[in-house]
């Protein structure tokens, strides 16, 4: 009798395994299944995108099944374009913010994104009260919200840096470096002074990316007047297309020809220009004022004099002037059944749990609880930044409250946060480029490959900057410039000063 009822207890028990087991598999396969489409190259530490610690954290917090297709390569639109056409469409994808708010008109235009405001009232309260008003604007067509906005919490992230050990070398005072000519006189310094004491001419000024991507949307154009769309008789023209912009070439021109610009610019591809700057032979670069990808390479922030822009013709300041306040945003398909599970995952990351995954990782491994206080772990500092960009279409912008507050200040020390307080001060959007609608009658021209073409082909002398620069503004307005400059002409006069 007593063998049968212990038969009959471990029956039960197995029982109960089972159906437990069961009842956990039923429970993770009815969890919505969400497929989001990245552009963001991540260091995942050898694990696989779908397979590690963090994004299973996620799943687990939110109770959502997430699968990333990251592809940050540069054949990433035609991917994008490619999945989009498809009968398979992601659920959601990134757009890269002010250089494609043309295609998310088009798509918009078309029926292939979701109108978010209804959703985001419904379901995102910690987005909508984190996020700024203006960074919607980007994510807008015809009124209605479109995308989330990846909004930045630093204004402008970019920094001049420049080496101290040269400067020190030469004895030129940052501080007395303010104007233009200033600027050129430190520079060319760097490359003809022999700043490193090695006696051998192998040094220059300036290193930047592949086909300029830093240096022609910010190095020193606010200083000439080239950063912000301006009304110039009657018309409201876009910055590429003013005498400032010209003006800008020219200088930019000037230092390539005398090799203070690196030579190479246009083919560094990001690790190149990092490895460049780690070989101590450039003495400026401009980049984010979190320094992750320099600190990487062992090196101390510290060895860095971080610079304002040159002042302006007129004495007044010059800031360096993005486009937008959003690093990207994330559009919704039209097609996608789990657009709850999305949004509860894009809320999630402006909660306070998910701020502390963004900027301290998992308890655990990247950081501990001491007295009550997050406290990162040494050897984990900076290795899973890519993930809060990765696994997040968005951000948490409010830096200055703890716990993130103190999370930063571990992460980048005093100097660091300096740094950040400095590219807030010199970090400005442009407003008429901000708040311009999307104009879909634009979406069949392609304005940034002929500025682009044309800004790389000035810089390195392949065109008589003069003699070309008619021909340059007749074929921007010819290829659906005029058509701009209408539209964005008489929105100007009848909406934004009204």
């Amino acid at each position: 009798m007593k063998k049968a009822l212990y038969s009959l207890v471990s029956l039960l028990l197995v029982c109960v395994m089972v159906l437990g087991t069961a009842v956990f598999a039923v429970a993770e396969d009815a969890r919505p299944k969400v497929v989001i489409l990245t552009s963001i190259n991540v260091d995942t530490e050898g694990t696989d995108v779908n397979d590690n610690d963090y994004i299973n954290y996620i799943r687990d917090t939110i109770g959502v099944d997430i699968e990333f297709i990251n592809d940050g390569t540069n054949q990433y639109r035609q991917k994008m374009n490619t999945m989009l056409a498809s009968n398979n469409p992601p659920d959601a994808f990134m757009l890269m913010d002010v250089t494609q708010r043309i295609d998310l008109a088009r798509w918009a235009e078309e029926g292939m994104l979701l109108a978010l405001d209804d959703y985001l009232t419904e379901y995102c309260p910690d987005l909508l009260s984190s996020i700024k008003d203006e960074a919607w604007e980007v994510t807008k067509y015809d009124g209605k919200i479109y995308a989330v906005p990846f909004q930045r919490y630093d204004s402008t992230p970019y920094l001049a840096f420049v080496r101290r050990d040269w400067l020190e070398a030469l004895s030129i005072d940052p501080a007395n470096v303010k104007t233009i000519d200033d600027w050129y006189t430190m520079l060319k310094r760097f490359v003809t002074d022999d700043p490193d004491g090695n006696g051998i001419d192998d040094t220059y000024g300036i290193v930047s990316t592949t086909s300029g991507t830093h240096l022609t949307n910010t190095y020193f154009k606010d200083s000439f007047g080239a950063a912000r769309a301006e009304v110039v008789n009657g018309e409201l023209l876009p910055n590429y297309m003013l005498d400032g912009y010209k003006n800008w070439l020219k200088f930019m021109n000037k230092l390539y020809e005398e090799k203070i610009l690196d030579p190479e610019y246009i083919v560094n591809s990001g690790a190149q220009m990092w490895e460049k700057v780690a070989s101590g032979k450039y003495g400026m670069f401009l980049w984010f004022w979190g320094l992750q990808e320099y600190m990487s390479k062992g090196l101390d922030r510290a060895d860095l004099v971080a610079m304002q822009p040159p002042l302006r013709d007129d004495g007044s300041e010059a800031s360096y002037i993005y486009s937008s306040p959003n690093r990207h945003m994330m559009a919704i398909t039209a097609d996608s059944k789990n657009v709850e599970a999305v949004l509860k995952f894009f809320n999630w990351s402006c909660t306070e749990e998910g701020a502390v995954f963004l900027y301290a990782g998992l308890e655990g491994k990247d950081y501990d609880i001491v007295d009550g206080t997050i406290v990162l772990r040494e050897d984990r500092k900076g290795k899973n930044l890519g993930w809060r960009q990765l696994t997040l279409g968005v951000q948490q912008p409010n830096v200055g409250q703890e716990p993130i507050k103190s999370i930063l200040e571990q992460s980048f020390g005093k100097l660091g946060m300096e740094h950040l307080a400095l590219a807030t001060q010199y970090g400005a959007y442009n407003d008429l480029d901000l708040f311009c609608p999307i104009f879909e009658e634009l979406s069949q021209y392609d304005f940034d490959k002929i500025v682009s073409e044309y800004t790389d082909k000035a810089i390195t002398g392949q065109v008589d900057i003069d003699a070309t620069w008619d021909d340059y503004i007749q074929s921007l307005r010819q290829s659906g410039g005029d058509l701009k400059i209408q539209l964005s002409t008489d929105w100007y006069n009848n909406e934004f000063m009204n």
